[in-house]
């Protein structure tokens, strides 16, 4: 395998919670060398989220923090000084990415403003993700993906017909669309940075980013004047479509799988596979009959359904190339028999956490290296280390740095 294809970039990561620190990881399994940069004053609010290893208390044990930040350095700076703040625009100076996830508000008060950084370093790739954008009336919210989620769209849409709202269950942008977005931006901008030897901002508004997903909702109403409103797990362009109860076993007790017809070829053999005389006699061959008697139809499978194991009913319907999988919880991923034989779970050993497991990166290379090499690190962890190294202090100027509560 030849090296890791971001080796030699350096990233200053500003970022903090959620789509920002994600996106810095993929950098990070990516090859570049990422610092993360916080102080003790306002440290990244994962760092204080559950879960944590029974009984563990501290920064540096949360798995929510540890999961997003592995790969990284620590370097705890307090940018409100003047001598902090110099220390933060050499850190960039060094830097060929820079990424923040912070509020308008916070990147002005903090001076970290592409009019300031892109002075310091003219060949700066700045990656600003504030939730709303830099500017419009909405530029100075503040909020995570559990706003995303709901001002997007995506929950008006989450739930069953004639009740409220559910939401769908995670912070959804945070996780996927918003720091793959960022990820996707700044490998583009960094080419060009590398080519032209001019770096440029990226502004990635989250809750533009967000709306990317709702392509389909969207189109409908602006195209053909279509209101999608909340149908549980149904569509408006396949039937049957859902989530159907299977019969429990002796661990759990709580089994469903998810069944998707999309053409004819699908339900053709689903209903032979069922057998059900009500299919038989009436026979269903197109999707319009099919959604005008979808209760019936949804009921015939529920009942066919519970008769069998989640697991036992995957094989026959994916046999017969039915769109069909299991609905797992968390336990049942970690130890899904699929996702071990292809090395995704990267297990690796924390300084204060222990030996934890960790999700992969999510792609592979055939001819190239990706993936985690460390656990992420506690927090001022390498802040001796960069100072020295990077930005070439000696030990007095750290210690009386250390003493002005300018480094932690």
């Amino acid at each position: 395998m030849n090296k890791k294809p971001l080796e030699g970039i350096k990233v200053l990561d500003m970022s903090w919670f959620g789509a920002g620190p994600i996106c810095g990881r993929a950098l990070a399994n990516s090859g570049a060398t990422v610092i993360k940069l916080e102080t003790e004053k306002r440290i990244d609010g994962l760092r204080a989220m559950a879960p944590r290893p029974k009984g563990g208390r501290g920064y540096n044990i949360s798995g929510y923090f540890n999961n997003y930040n592995s790969d990284k350095k620590s370097i705890t700076i307090d940018l409100t000084t003047s001598k902090g703040h110099a220390l933060g625009l050499r850190m960039i100076e060094w830097a060929d990415i820079m990424i923040t996830n912070m509020t308008n508000r916070a990147t002005n008060q903090i001076k970290i403003d592409w009019q300031t950084v892109s002075k310091v370093n003219p060949q700066l790739v700045a990656a600003y993700m504030p939730m709303m954008g830099m500017t419009g009336p909405y530029k100075d919210f503040q909020g995570f993906g559990a706003m995303l989620t709901a001002i997007s769209g995506m929950n008006h849409l989450a739930g069953f017909e004639s009740n409220r709202p559910v939401g769908v269950g995670t912070n959804y942008p945070d996780y996927v669309i918003n720091p793959m977005h960022a990820y996707i931006a700044i490998l583009s901008a960094l080419r060009v940075a590398k080519k032209n030897k001019k770096g440029q901002m990226i502004e990635l508004s989250q809750y533009e980013s967000s709306v990317a997903a709702m392509a389909l909702p969207l189109f409908a109403h602006d195209n053909a004047n279509i209101k999608y409103q909340r149908k549980g797990n149904r569509v408006d362009f396949a039937a049957p479509h859902g989530v159907y109860q299977c019969k429990s076993t002796e661990k759990n007790n709580d089994q469903w799988i998810s069944i998707a017809c999309l053409n004819e070829k699908h339900w053709k053999s689903l209903s032979n596979l069922i057998n059900n005389d009500f299919f038989t006699k009436n026979n269903f061959s197109n999707i319009t009959d099919r959604k005008n008697n979808e209760d019936k139809i949804d009921q015939i499978i529920n009942n066919w359904t519970q008769k069998h194991t989640s697991i036992e009913l995957q094989e026959k319907l994916q046999a017969k190339q039915i769109p069909a999988g299991i609905v797992q919880n968390a336990q049942e991923v970690v130890e899904d028999e699929h996702m071990l034989q292809r090395n995704y779970f990267v297990k690796l050993a924390h300084a204060e956490a222990g030996e934890r497991l960790y999700d992969g990166t999510g792609w592979q290379m055939s001819k190239t290296e990706i993936g985690m090499n460390s656990a992420a690190p506690l927090l001022g962890e390498h802040t001796f280390e960069i100072c020295s190294e990077i930005l070439g202090l000696d030990s007095t100027e750290i210690a009386n740095l250390v003493a002005d509560q300018v480094l932690f």
